[in-house]
């Protein structure tokens, strides 16, 4: 893609409108300054496939190793010292450490795993279909957020994109139902204090949130030491391997957080770009439900147009790191551009902004690179084909209940629909 007349330092990072669609920043970036020193000390841009490709395999240049949420402010800090440390463990961990904690929990994310979890996720997605079919919509509900019988409309990330991966997670994680509402709530606020634009107060009341979490699982954690299940909790209580030392209370902790983050937010952000880019598509859209084999390939080209996570923060930790003539001091912040990245023109072709179920090539990055790859990816790709399966199914119509033009993103680092209104029948 060639960019023409706009620089990076034209579009303001983090910005509502920027929000909307980065791509032309992105794309800027990536052809003038590959990599860009972010205004207001947030660090430096890496947007080309191959460095960023490069950089997540050389934790001793690139290290993940970051500070945690909310480091240094003591405000912060007296919130979370009424909590567990956050420990590092997966996404700001280096090997060998980091090897360590992956080997201890792959158990509980192996493909036998998750297959037998299926028969759960399509309970879970027709119990949520029944909710809101126009046939099973009282007038006492008419007036809801979620739905409104009198136009056949739904409000999909509400009614669904977002409660089903919290009900599968939960559901992984042994959570009670009456617990979900509150579950949905920390992972609104894991996902809220990785950004970059929120207020100091949200914040604030972010870090409260995971706090409160902390609490919540640490009591599961005794639970199930006394009487365990077959939950992922117990799974990490249990956890042995070898002479690997086991997994402490603050280690599981910081495993279920990242869980949470992963499970909920960027399955609900597939979910909701994955049916927003078929909509605005009807030929893609009539293909796959001609044919439901297309709906895993369906879902990567999504996962490439619009990675629900678009950076993954590393430090320059020993050396300064020279690229592409731009020297990175020791203790400089760098965001590898999962999203930018995803549009690169060089490993993905010219028409990257087009999107196609039927593109071939590389591997993207959505779901991260080598050691750090995420270890839910198949989970997260079980739960949105079997949603995919199943809305396409029992929904003979779905179309845009507004413009497409309406319809916006919100979000720097964690990318998701704000809203999308369908109608349906």
């Amino acid at each position: 893609m060639t960019v023409t007349g706009q620089r990076p330092q034209d579009f303001t990072f983090a910005a509502p409108e920027t929000n909307a669609c980065p791509y032309p920043f992105y794309a800027a970036a990536r052809e003038q300054c590959p990599v860009y020193e972010l205004p207001g000390g947030i660090g430096y841009l890496i947007s080309r496939y191959d460095d960023v490709t490069e950089a997540v395999t050389d934790p001793d240049r690139f290290s993940s190793h970051r500070p945690r949420f909310g480091a240094g402010d003591p405000e912060f800090e007296a919130i979370e010292a009424q909590g567990y440390p956050q420990v590092p463990t997966l996404v700001t961990n280096d090997p060998p450490e980091h090897t360590r904690v992956k080997r201890l929990i792959n158990r509980g994310f192996t493909p036998r795993s998750v297959t037998a979890l299926e028969p759960t996720m399509h309970e879970l997605v027709d119990e949520l279909i029944d909710s809101f079919t126009a046939d099973s919509i009282s007038d006492s509900t008419a007036d809801s957020t979620a739905a409104t019988a009198a136009g056949g409309t739904v409000e999909l990330m509400t009614a669904f994109a977002m409660p089903y991966p919290t009900r599968v997670t939960g559901r992984l994680l042994g959570v009670p139902v009456g617990d979900l509402g509150r579950f949905q709530q920390w992972a609104d606020d894991i996902a809220d204090s990785v950004s970059t634009y929120v207020s100091r107060e949200r914040a604030l009341e972010c870090k409260r949130g995971i706090v409160e979490m902390q609490h919540y699982f640490a009591a599961q954690i005794e639970q199930r030491r006394g009487a365990p299940g077959e939950d992922l909790v117990s799974q990490l209580v249990a956890a042995r391997v070898g002479g690997e030392r086991p997994l402490d209370v603050a280690e599981i902790l910081e495993v279920i957080r990242i869980f949470v983050a992963g499970g909920v937010e960027s399955t609900a952000s597939l979910i909701g770009s994955a049916m927003f880019l078929l909509l605005t598509h009807p030929d893609q859209l009539a293909e796959v439900r001609a044919d439901f084999s297309l709906i895993p390939g369906m879902l990567e080209e999504a996962l490439r147009m619009e990675a629900p996570v678009q950076f993954n923060p590393r430090i320059i930790e020993k050396t300064g790191v020279a690229l592409h003539g731009v020297e990175l001091p020791p203790g400089a912040r760098v965001l590898l551009g999962w999203g930018p990245a995803n549009r690169d023109p060089d490993r993905f072709g010219p028409d990257v902004d087009r999107f196609d179920i039927h593109r071939r090539g590389p591997q993207h990055l959505a779901f991260g690179h080598g050691p750090h790859f995420c270890i839910g990816a198949s989970l997260a790709r079980s739960a949105a084909r079997i949603a995919f399966e199943r809305l396409l199914t029992r929904l003979p119509v779905i179309a845009l209940a507004e413009p497409a033009e309406d319809i916006r993103y919100h979000g720097a680092f964690v990318r998701r629909l704000e809203r999308l209104p369908v109608r349906i029948g």
